[in-house]
């Protein structure tokens, strides 16, 4: 070890064992059990006597404080406390994000489903059949619902409500789009 590193073991440890040694000392009488012409004298010599006592095992016995057992480096961590959920997931204004979503969904899947009969062609959903656009449309309505409950789960609540919105949304646009013809 360099020297540099030495000193700094040295002072580190009798830090250490000064701090474990006032933790360890009687705490001192208090002016009520103590005479009031001696309570001054008592007070400083209770303020000396531990600072006193440690440089004298430091001077008497370098090598003892290497000897001694180390505090304790890392204090106990407490369990953070669990709270719990604001709400439910299947709250009042969840049911209503997921009627509104799911209807206007409902609409967009049979407007383009009439225009595919008549010999439109859909060109945002990679399928050209109604049942295809059924199922595209209700895996949408379910993935809205599980990205919003993945939110609720982590505790990301203005996300889970503004998830099924962003579905309607996009629901939205293409019920525009099937209705005013717009490619």
């Amino acid at each position: 070890m360099t020297f540099a590193r030495t000193i700094a073991l040295t002072l580190t440890v009798s830090v250490a064992a000064v701090a474990s040694y006032a933790q360890q000392a009687p705490s001192p009488p208090s002016i009520d059990q103590v005479p009031s012409s001696a309570a001054q004298a008592v007070l400083l010599q209770d303020e000396t006597a531990p600072l006193a006592a440690a440089q004298a095992n430091l001077l008497a016995a370098p090598n003892a404080l290497l000897d001694a057992p180390a505090p304790p480096m890392v204090a106990p961590v407490s369990q953070p406390k669990i709270l719990p959920p604001e709400h439910t997931f299947w709250d009042r204004q969840q049911k209503i994000a997921l009627a509104v979503h799911s209807s206007v969904r409902l609409a967009d899947t049979i407007k383009t489903c009439r225009e595919l009969a008549d010999g439109g062609k859909e060109v945002w959903i990679p399928t050209q059949s109604c049942a295809g656009i059924a199922a595209w449309n209700a895996g949408s309505v379910g993935l809205a619902l599980g990205i919003g409950w993945l939110f609720h789960k982590y505790g990301l609540h203005r996300l889970e409500r503004i998830t099924p919105w962003v579905g309607t949304a996009a629901s939205a646009a293409g019920l525009t789009k099937s209705v005013f013809n717009i490619y």
